[in-house]
């Protein structure tokens, strides 16, 4: 659809360009003069920046100009933030990057999803109006409560359902109508929708870190909803419910019994959801193995068990989502087998790990011949990778049992195998070492002892949970490389 046929794209891409900075101009000038504070005019900016970028799809023939201005507004931001000027787009109560993850948001969804305008209005729209109406309510929320790393309050989380229901139920039907579609969806399924929708909009927002939920309340949001329309028109939306609540019971259950926090609970959840959405009973069951065998193995040897949040959650589970969706909208087979070779790698370096604590010989430094103690970061023993092997061969058998793929033991075996000798390498010459200190014991942890630690050895960056995405990463491009030239 195109409002303006008669104006060239780029002329209207000058005009928008042009448009913000008039508006962030008239923003700062308002703030330095009227003495306004800098939250008002910054929650003002989003506001009108998010209505222009909702409209895009009604401005432009294609998505060309909007991702050239998501490009160049990620570079501005970024430099403005990074210069702290623009107090009226930056500043907040606490460090955030919400300005540059907005644009980044919608590059993501202009670029990939541009052929489906009412839902990537509906995403933008929810963030645009929903999340600065739960700022607002939520700053005089006195029940608040930290499920990640920044506070929140239910009087917020509460306001963000009920605007991104209002959102979605209201902007479905008068968007469908504006682009004529064939199809109305009947009133309970848009209710139900709806619900669903801003359930999953206010999880990612809860989970957000310095502005984060302006990159995973967009996509989120988007995601559940195409999701949800998809299975329903497709007749699985029973089983989708019936995952839904089982998934609320076991993430409710394993957080209260401290297996998981706050953080991993929602992001355990958001995860299943997906993978569930995009692949029903079939896809899930893999994922369920994992965590079911992890867990099992964990507590034969009566190990202590540290709550997972949602940074291990992401970790272990964040590649095969992101195959899940891959499959799910774009149709491309081998996201299956990538699927199958992130969840089989994870699964082999914990097996790896529980198995290899049965070892009667002490484990070795990766490449070397150094012995170090049990739990030592880069150190294998023999049982261990016999453990790496067996836990990707099982998810393997899976995959052909359930899935009905064959030709997949061979890149599952080598993608466990290679994927837990990447994380042990890793963990030998990258990843992370710090010292307490309080009590002086090495860990992998960043805080110890209620303070924060002492870099020792190895990369900042690169903590257990980067090693670990990492793992996941290189099984799936190993199972994917052997499945096309071996299986």
């Amino acid at each position: 659809m195109d409002l303006f046929p008669t104006i060239n794209d780029w002329t209207l891409f000058g005009f928008i360009f042009l448009g913000i900075f008039i508006v962030l101009g008239m923003a700062e000038s308002i703030r330095t003069k009227l003495n306004k504070p800098p939250e008002s005019t910054r929650k003002f900016v989003h506001i009108l920046v998010g209505l222009v970028v909702c409209v895009c799809p009604l401005l432009f023939k294609d998505n060309t100009q909007l991702i050239a201005l998501s490009c160049i507004f990620i570079v501005i931001n970024w430099l403005l933030l990074k210069s702290n000027k623009m107090a009226s787009m930056h500043a907040t109560e606490r460090q955030s990057y919400g300005t540059v993850y907005f644009p980044f948001a919608v590059l993501i969804l202009s670029s990939l999803w541009w052929d489906k305008p009412i839902t990537f209005i509906l995403a933008i729209m929810v963030l645009t109006l929903a999340d600065p109406i739960a700022a607002t309510v939520g700053a005089k929320g006195r029940i608040t409560f930290i499920p990640w790393r920044d506070l929140k309050s239910r009087r917020g989380s509460l306001a963000m359902f009920g605007t991104t229901f209002l959102i979605i139920m209201i902007g479905t039907d008068m968007l469908a109508r504006l682009y004529g579609a064939t199809f109305f969806m009947p009133f309970p399924i848009l209710i139900a929708v709806s619900l669903f929708t801003a359930f999953s909009a206010v999880l990612a927002e809860s989970v957000s870190f310095r502005g984060s939920d302006n990159l995973s309340t967009p996509l989120i949001t988007f995601i559940s909803y195409e999701m949800f329309l998809i299975n329903y028109t497709h007749g699985n939306l029973p089983g989708l419910m019936v995952w839904m609540v089982l998934s609320l019971a076991v993430f409710g259950l394993s957080w209260h019994r401290k297996a998981v926090s706050s953080s991993g609970a929602i992001s355990g959840y958001l995860i299943g959801i997906i993978v569930f959405g995009t692949g029903g009973w079939p896809w899930i069951t893999p994922l369920v193995f994992f965590f079911v065998s992890s867990s099992i193995l964990s507590h034969l040897h009566h190990k202590d068990y540290a709550e997972r949040n949602m940074l291990q959650i992401l970790a272990n589970g964040g590649v095969g989502a992101l195959a899940a969706i891959i499959y799910f909208f774009w149709g491309f087979p081998p996201a299956i087998v990538m699927y199958l070779g992130a969840i089989g790698a994870t699964t082999a370096d914990t097996w790896a790990t529980e198995i290899g604590f049965y070892s009667k010989s002490s484990p070795r430094l990766v490449l070397s011949k150094i012995v170090v103690d049990r739990g030592t970061s880069g150190g294998i023993t023999i049982l261990g990778l016999i453990g790496s092997v067996l836990g990707a061969l099982t998810i393997g058998f899976m995959g052909e049992v359930i899935l009905g793929l064959n030709d997949l033991l061979i890149p599952l075996a080598a993608a466990g195998l290679i994927g837990s000798l990447t994380d042990s390498i890793l963990g030998r010459f990258i990843q992370a070492q710090f010292k307490c200190n309080q009590c002086g014991v090495q860990t992998e942890d960043r805080y110890h002892c209620g303070e924060k630690t002492k870099l020792i050895f190895g990369s900042r960056w690169v903590g257990n949970d980067m090693v670990n995405f990492i793992n996941t990463t290189v099984g799936a491009a190993v199972a994917y490389f052997f499945w096309m030239n071996y299986g």
